[in-house]
């Protein structure tokens, strides 16, 4: 992917070779071009940014347009705080799959199950974490799923 500028001033994103080669019919390029051909043409690639790592309570976004960072185009991203309905929507839907959870291994936990005590403590145990989803540091963005016995 590249971007076309003009003045180091954003002309055109996302912009391609093919793009190029249109804008300009009466032009024959090279099979392969150079970066120090494009940039006579006002053509740069674009560089794409590490994804950044977040809060609990935060976002990314990709980055609509790349920015110039040192005499490259970089395409990052934009860390957002999340609003409190948003945290809750999150909070809703874990819950939900807690709740799924649970009720499909309700069954280990009852009298005539067919497990054996030492199965049916290790589903115990899985449940209980279950339960307790929503008391981790990282809840409801950043949680670590236990996993059934």
């Amino acid at each position: 992917m590249y971007v076309k500028t003009l003045n180091n001033e954003i002309q055109d994103f996302p912009y391609s070779l093919k793009n190029l080669k249109e804008d300009n019919p009466n032009t024959s390029f090279p099979a392969k071009l150079s970066d120090e051909m494009l940039a006579e043409w006002g053509v740069y690639r674009i560089v794409y940014a590490d994804r950044p790592a977040v809060e609990h309570n935060e976002t990314i976004v990709a980055n609509a347009a790349p920015t110039l960072i040192d005499g490259a185009w970089v395409l990052g991203w934009s860390v957002i705080l999340m609003t409190d309905d948003e945290i809750s929507a999150i909070a809703l839907d874990v819950r939900f799959k807690r709740d799924e959870l649970l009720t499909q291994c309700d069954w280990t936990q009852m009298p005539d199950s067919p497990l054996d005590s030492t199965t049916k403590a290790s589903w115990a145990t899985y449940r209980i974490a279950l339960r307790d989803i929503s008391e981790q540091a990282g809840f409801p963005t950043n949680i670590t799923w236990p996993t059934a016995p």
